[in-house]
């Protein structure tokens, strides 16, 4: 185990796409409640599956309505390189709540291209690991496109398999052999279904209107863990 863990030792980029709406504060609660000892419990998690953790960096995307929440419509944070910034992770956590929206669902999808865009790590060993946490489906792409907080640089569904894809059209610092995509949500969600036509993906069904209450967030980082360890 000793030489497998020193031969998988990685660089970890986590990008946690989360939906920032009302019903979502046990997620955002158990998200905050865990940022002082993500590191630990990951890293912890990893040596399960054979990896180590060279250098673990979290970013947050918290993602509501274009339509209804203005600025807060999108928040993205900067990476936090753990454990060195987990002070800054849980005072940057501590500010967020879940709150706005227009309706039911969010702009989950136009969430997950800035995470696929982000600047990441890109060694032949390292994973980029995408995770999405929402508890109903998603505003079609596009359909805020006349809001004004809305960018006007945006990829359409298309743009957005294909930036997931690594097409050279669409650049970002994605590497097919390193990305991962971990996504939970409602079954029957857009979310499912792209699952099925995203290489690299995982989807676990939560309940709908639920706020993720019922995934202990142990099972989050074992997830998580599972795949950046693949």
């Amino acid at each position: 185990m000793t030489t497998n863990n020193v031969f998988s030792k990685r660089n970890i980029d986590i990008v946690m796409c989360i939906d920032g709406t009302g019903s979502m504060t046990p997620c955002i609660d158990n998200v905050k409640d865990s940022a002082k000892r993500f590191y630990t419990d990951f890293a912890r998690a990893m040596t399960q599956y054979g990896s180590s953790v060279n250098v673990l960096r979290i970013k947050l995307i918290v993602f509501r309505d274009y339509l209804s929440d203005g600025q807060e419509s999108m928040v993205i944070s900067p990476f936090f390189e753990l454990p060195a910034d987990e002070d800054n992770l849980s005072a940057y956590m501590s500010s967020i709540q879940a709150k706005g929206g227009c309706g039911e669902d969010a702009n989950g999808l136009e969430a997950l291209y800035y995470a696929m865009t982000s600047d990441f790590t890109t060694g032949s060993k390292d994973r980029q690991v995408i995770v999405l946490f929402a508890d109903t489906t998603a505003i079609p792409m596009g359909m805020r496109r006349d809001c004004p907080e809305y960018p006007r640089d945006m990829v359409d569904e298309k743009g957005l398999l294909e930036t997931w894809n690594c097409v050279q059209s669409h650049p970002s610092n994605l590497r097919d052999r390193n990305k991962r995509l971990v996504m939970f949500a409602p079954k029957g969600s857009c979310y499912e279904q792209m699952a099925q036509r995203y290489n690299r993906s995982a989807f676990t069904p939560v309940e709908i209107h639920n706020g993720l209450s019922d995934v202990s967030f142990d099972a989050i980082i074992n997830m998580l863990a599972a795949s950046a360890s693949a």
